[in-house]
C-alpha cells in the first residue's frame, strides 16, 4: 500500500468521524486543538523514521486531521481529533476493541477496523475524542503506544 493509499484511508476514516460527530448531538472538540500539535515531528521521526516534510492538518466538520508523509514512502501515521462524545459510538464502531489503560480516560486499540492493514488506538480525554492510526508491522503497538503517551499529555 502506497502513502498516497494511505492519505485515501485516513479521508475515509476522517469522514467516519465526522459523520459520527455530525450524527450525534453534541458540541465539537475544542476549537484551539491541532492534532498537528500533539506530538512534535522529531518525536515522529524518533519512533517511526524520517519525515519527508511538515505534517499536513486537514478540517472536516467538527473534525480535524494531521498526516505525516514519510521519506522511505512506506510507513504511515495520522492523528484525528474530534468531540469526546462520539468515543462510545467509535467503540461500538470498533472491529475488535482492546481496552487499553494509561491514555485518558478511556482507551482502546483495533487492527484492520476497515481491513486497510492499520492499527488504530482511539482515546478520550474530557471534551477530545483523539485516533492515531498506524500500519501495521512489526512493533505497531509499541510505535503507536508511545506516540500516544506523547499526544494524551498534550490534550
Amino acid at each position: 500500500m502506497s502513502f498516497g493509499a494511505f492519505g485515501w484511508i485516513g479521508r475515509v476514516v476522517l469522514c467516519i468521524i465526522a459523520g459520527m460527530v455530525m450524527s450525534t448531538p453534541i458540541g465539537a472538540a475544542p476549537p484551539g486543538l491541532n492534532p498537528c500539535t500533539l506530538v512534535t515531528t522529531a518525536e515522529v521521526e524518533q519512533v517511526i523514521s524520517k519525515l519527508k516534510g511538515a505534517p499536513r492538518g486537514e478540517t472536516l466538520a467538527d473534525a480535524k486531521s494531521c498526516t505525516y508523509e514519510f521519506a522511505n514512502g512506506q510507513d504511515e501515521f495520522e492523528i484525528w481529533i474530534g468531540p469526546g462524545d462520539a468515543f462510545a459510538r467509535m467503540r461500538k464502531d470498533a472491529k475488535k476493541p482492546v481496552p487499553v489503560g494509561g491514555f485518558g480516560e478511556e482507551a482502546f486499540m483495533d487492527r484492520g477496523r476497515l481491513d486497510l492493514g492499520s492499527l488504530e488506538l482511539t482515546m478520550r480525554k474530557g471534551a477530545v475524542l483523539a485516533q492515531l492510526s498506524i500500519r501495521e508491522g512489526a512493533g505497531d503497538e509499541a510505535k503507536l503506544r508511545s506516540l500516544a503517551q506523547k499526544a494524551v499529555g498534550r490534550m
